[in-house]
């Protein structure tokens, strides 16, 4: 047999050599902190937990810290929809502001709501009123509908109308007026969450 004819061959063997000499079966624990005052070993063996409070991601790995959460589109369900005000810019505000909560690993802005997505709980929008109080728009009113929904389960945990106003709303630049309003709501909906 010549290696001419056969070149990949040799890449093939390096590959195989160098896979069974990377890693040891045994490797020794390393120590981590976990909480307050205590540790735990990568690579030991990991205590019991109490049913639910873990998730197994792949093989051998355990995952229980907060879930990821996904927000489907804003649905527009007023009667008359008003061509201003942009469900895009309503969903990434809403995205952006329980992204800087602790409630959650990420926030998934999902283009459709049958989108495939890692989210343990899926939040459904519907804008219900949208009022403006004053003529340069710092000043208004909105209602929406929050469903959140366990992914997994299907389990509605959250199914509620809010309300919210502001008077001249305090909007950074480059955002949309309905971003005043929609702050305040998003406390009430991020404690609820909770």
């Amino acid at each position: 047999m010549s290696y001419r004819r056969f070149p990949h061959l040799l890449v093939v063997l390096y590959v195989l050599f160098t896979a069974g000499c990377g890693s040891s079966p045994t490797s020794a624990p390393v120590q981590t902190a976990t909480g307050i005052g205590t540790s735990a070993a990568i690579g030991a063996p990991t205590p019991a937990r109490a049913p639910g409070s873990a998730r197994a991601t792949a093989p051998g790995e355990i995952y229980d810290g907060p879930p990821a959460l996904a927000i489907a589109p804003v649905v527009d369900g007023r009667a008359s929809a008003s061509p201003e005000v942009s469900a895009w810019w309503i969903q990434k505000l809403m995205a952006d502001d329980l992204d800087r909560t602790d409630l959650f690993a990420g926030v998934i802005a999902l283009e459709h709501v049958s989108e495939a997505h890692e989210g343990g709980l899926l939040v459904q929008p519907a804008l219900t009123g949208l009022t403006w109080t004053r003529p340069d728009q710092r000043s208004g009113t909105i209602a929406m509908r929050i469903r959140a929904s366990d992914t997994e389960t299907g389990r509605v945990r959250l199914d509620r109308v809010y309300t919210a106003s502001c008077s001249n709303c305090k909007v950074a630049p480059g955002q949309p007026a309905v971003a005043g309003p929609l702050a305040v709501l998003m406390q009430d909906v991020a404690k609820d969450l909770r």
